[in-house]
This record gives structure tokens, C-alpha cells and sequence, in this order.
């Protein structure tokens, strides 16, 4: 068969995409995909002409594939619709249909919800064969104005029987510059993100991660999956080969450092050995222990992203995250020994309408207390269909219509979710601008004194009830982004070197 996979994801390393394909190409069919990424605007739409490609490159497939987060879905609903005049079957996948199974089927009449390894290759054999879908694991089907729910199948146990993640851009192709154009290594930015497992153990009121707990309870043997080391070094040293402009990996899994102290220092020393290129990964304070950290520093490890998301009373009453600030600063301290060859990220969620003043404040405290020096991530809470937060805040009328998700909104669109939200929105400023390098005497632009001047009780207190100095800023600041958008960015390229200077200070820093 002809197949075409379409990405609405936000960058070309979507994994889950080439996976997807490299288990169809197993079977001898023909795939291409196409990457359709906007990073700068989620809301943005795709232009005509763009559209019109997407047609041409997928008029002659015998199947297409669509996936989408939540924030990317109106553009799959887009394009699905582009392409329905074509009578080709369109099952749209991905997470967002994993845990929205009833919006996606409003648009699309064939929707596979969880892991699709198994379900694609069944889905094509049935076209091939004439045969019905109906009874497909994983698929909702719509026929005739009815609605078919097939239960899902057990989850892939064994991650390493899985085809290597196809990366054959021959066959690919990307947005760029609102044209679709061949794939190109330079694509990659120097970079891969690369999954080594899948599962997390965790269940976070605002993460799809509770959704996919609760759809597999009973259908899998253990809750986190690994590929064993010798599976992603030898995936890592192909795509090295192959590629001469990488200059690192960047490993995704939701908690890299969950994994069994053994299998982290059979990892490292093989990493070592036969790869001995930087990379970086993502952990938690929960499974921060010192041996791990050296054996990841000491294989080429140079940057790690802990997540803290809030103070210790809003994970475990809002989030439902278990963790405590003591975990926070001792994971903390064991990476600062290493301050010299590791750089550290954290990330905080902040403009939670279920926040109160003092746990803002706590949050911020907490990060003055981090040992230095480290980057502070402030990321805009989202409400993700579905999600028990979701459910929460449309139950409390927090959530009226779609836009008050903010899923349409870019994370880093921080004048527009603290406007959104209309809560805490003096604390909720302070806090989006300490993002940032995080020293002793400043977080980001925001010097230590600054900080702590603005957190006077009396001055809280005024700035809350009567937020229209706040509201100031965020015009100024929604103003500035406005001038870059429509009149700096088309003239950037002729501006004075000092200009470009003081400009890019402000893009970044605000």
C-alpha cells in the first residue's frame, strides 16, 4: 500500500510518527511522511497554499495517518477536512485521540486510541482484504451515524521487538517558510529527541499519563517499558552514522533516571564507549540519587531537566504528584556538586487558577533556595482534555467554553495565560519573569533585591486588589511581542549589531 503520515507535532522529531512508519515499511508498504510544524503559534492555521500540497502529496495513498497534542488538533481537524473530498481512509492517532476519542470522532471517521504498532498493521491488512474494521483493537469507527468503541489490546511488553525508528528522509518532507519541501538533515537542528521507553508510573492531574494508567488498567504487566541498553546503543550509533551534523541526543522519556541504577551504568558505560557524543535527559527528585548522576555525567551527560511543577502542598492536593520540597532541594544538592560539567534545568507550572497567593510565594521562595547556578522553565498550566484538572475546572466553571483550556495558546505566550486566567496576577507575573538564568544575586532579568521588594507583604496585597499596574505590563509586554511580530521581524536582518543585541535580550528574557 501507499501510505502517508501526517505530523501536526511541534517538531520533526516526532518519534511516535516514525515508529508508526517504520512498522508499516516491515510489512513492505510505501510511507512517506509529512512534518507540518508551527512552533510559534499554536492558534495559527495553514495557509492555502500549504493545504493544497498536503492534497497533492496524499491524493495517491491508499491510507493516510494524522496525529496531534491537544494544542495542534485544530490544524488536524483542518487538514482532515482538506482531505475528505479524496475518499481515502484517514484514521487519525497520536495522544490527543487517545484521551479525546469522542472530539476526534466528530471529525474523523476512524480514530485509534493508544499504542498503534499492532492496530495499523491489522487496519491495513483488513483495506487490503476488503474486510470489516469493526472489530479492530484500539479503533472507534463511524458508520452510518453509529459509533464503534473496540476495547484496547495489551501493551507491547517487549519494547525491543519494535522495528529501529525510521529516519529515512528520503521519504519525508517538512514546512518550512509556509512551503512543504523535501526532509533535509539540517532539519534536524543537530539534534534527535529519542525515546528510550515508554510508561510512567505517575499519575499528575494534569498530564495524559493518568488517562493512559487508567485505559491500560489490566492490559499490561508492568507499567513503565524499557528498551534494553544494547537496543538504544546500537539505534544511537546507526543514526550517528548516519547523520554527520549531530551534535547530540536528547533523551525524552518522561523520568530517564527511573530506571534501575544497573541499567543506567550499563547504559552510561556503553554510551561511553561507543558513542562518546553529549546528551541530555529528563528526571524527577524522586529518583535523583548521586551514583546515577555521576555515572550520567561522567558518559557525556550534560544537561538534565528536573521537574518540580509546584510547591509540596499544590502536588499532592492540586496534582496529585507525590513529592515534597525536601526531595526538591536534595535532588538539588546532589546535582550542584556537578555544576561544573551538568547545566540544570527546572520547570514550574505557574497561572494555576487553583493556586493561592502564598503558595506563588512559596514557589518562588523555594526557588531562591535551589543552590545556583541552574535555568529556571516556567511553563503556563494548560488544561489538556480529559485530564482529572481538566474535569476539575470544568466542573468548577473554570472551563466554560474550549478557549478557556488555553490549549490554543503557546506555552510561552505569557501575557495571554495570566490574562486568561485572571487570577494571582501580580505573582503570577513575577514569577513568569524570573525565567531564566537563576545566580545568587538574579533570576533571569529579575535581580535577587528586585524580587524580594516586589514580594513585600503590603505591596502584594495592593498590587492583587487592584491589578491595573499588572495589567500595564502585560499590555506592554502582549505590545512588544505585537512590534516584533509585524514590524521588527521583517527588518531584523538590516538592523544595527547593538540593536539586534538589546532586541534579542528583551525576546528572550520576556
Amino acid at each position: 500500500m501507499n501510505i502517508t503520515l501526517i505530523s501536526t507535532a511541534t517538531y520533526p522529531s516526532d518519534q511516535g510518527i516514525r515508529t508508526i512508519s517504520s512498522v508499516l515499511k516491515s510489512q513492505k508498504h510505501k510511507v512517506k511522511i509529512i512534518f507540518l510544524a508551527f512552533t510559534e503559534n499554536y492558534s495559527k492555521f495553514y495557509p492555502q497554499q500549504v493545504l493544497n500540497q498536503i492534497i497533492n502529496l496524499s491524493k495517491n495513498s491508499d491510507l493516510i495517518g494524522i496525529n496531534s497534542f491537544a494544542s495542534t488538533a485544530p490544524r488536524a481537524i483542518q487538514v482532515i477536512n482538506k482531505l475528505k473530498p479524496l475518499n481515502i481512509p484517514i484514521v487519525w492517532g497520536g495522544i490527543h485521540a487517545t484521551i479525546s476519542p469522542e472530539q476526534c470522532i466528530n471529525h474523523c471517521d476512524i480514530v485509534c486510541v493508544g499504542e498503534a504498532e499492532e492496530t495499523i498493521i491489522e487496519l491495513t491488512q483488513a483495506i487490503q482484504k476488503n474486510k470489516s474494521i469493526n472489530k479492530i483493537p484500539n479503533l472507534w469507527v463511524k458508520q452510518n451515524n453509529k459509533i464503534i468503541k473496540n476495547p484496547v489490546r495489551p501493551l507491547i511488553d517487549n519494547l525491543d521487538s519494535l522495528p529501529p525508528v525510521d529516519y529515512d528522509i528520503q521519504d519525508h518532507y517538512i514546512l518550512e517558510k509556509n512551503k512543504i519541501t523535501k526532509f533535509k538533515e539540517q532539519h534536524l537542528d543537530g539534534q534527535i529527541f529519542f525515546l528510550t521507553g515508554r510508561g510512567c508510573p505517575y499519575g499528575c492531574a494534569y498530564c495524559s499519563n493518568d488517562q493512559l494508567n487508567k485505559l491500560y488498567e489490566g492490559k499490561r504487566k508492568q507499567i513503565l517499558r524499557w528498551h534494553s541498553p544494547d537496543y538504544i546503543i546500537n539505534e544511537i550509533i546507526n543514526l550517528k552514522k548516519r547523520f554527520k551534523t549531530l551534535s547530540y541526543f536528547d533523551i525524552r522519556d518522561d523520568t530517564f533516571s527511573m530506571r534501575p541504577t544497573e541499567q543506567i551504568k550499563q547504559f552510561c558505560k556503553q554510551y561511553k564507549e561507543k558513542v562518546n557524543m553529549r546528551f541530555k535527559c529528563l528526571t524527577d527528585p524522586h529518583t535523583v540519587s548521586n551514583e546515577k548522576i555521576k555515572a550520567l555525567v561522567d558518559a557525556g551527560c550534560t544537561d538534565v531537566i528536573i521537574g518540580i511543577q509546584g510547591i509540596e502542598k499544590v502536588n499532592k492536593e492540586i496534582y496529585h504528584r507525590n513529592q515534597t520540597d525536601a526531595q526538591v532541594l536534595n535532588a538539588a544538592k546532589i546535582v550542584n556538586k556537578y555544576k561544573d560539567k551538568l547545566a540544570v534545568m527546572y520547570d514550574v507550572i505557574t497561572t494555576n487558577p487553583y493556586e493561592k497567593p502564598e503558595d506563588i510565594i512559596n514557589m518562588i521562595r523555594l526557588l531562591q533556595e535551589i543552590p545556583k547556578p541552574y535555568f529556571l522553565s516556567v511553563n503556563n498550566l494548560v488544561f489538556f482534555t480529559s485530564t482529572p484538572l481538566y474535569c476539575k475546572a470544568k466542573e468548577d466553571g473554570i472551563i466554560k467554553k474550549h478557549e478557556d483550556s488555553a490549549s490554543n495558546l503557546n506555552y510561552w505566550d505569557r501575557a495571554s495565560h495570566i490574562r486568561l486566567k485572571n487570577k494571582n496576577m501580580y505573582l503570577n507575573l513575577i514569577l513568569n519573569l524570573m525565567r531564566g538564568s537563576a545566580t545568587n544575586s538574579r533570576f533571569g532579568p529579575m535581580p535577587n533585591k528586585l524580587i524580594n521588594y516586589l514580594l513585600k507583604p503590603q505591596r502584594i496585597q495592593r498590587n492583587l486588589r487592584n491589578p491595573t499596574l499588572t495589567k500595564t505590563v502585560l499590555i506592554a509586554v502582549g505590545f512588544s511581542d505585537n512590534i516584533r511580530e509585524k514590524i521588527l521581524k521583517p527588518t531584523y536582518r538590516a538592523l544595527p549589531l547593538s540593536f539586534k543585541t538589546w532586541y534579542d535580550k528583551i525576546r528572550y528574557r520576556v
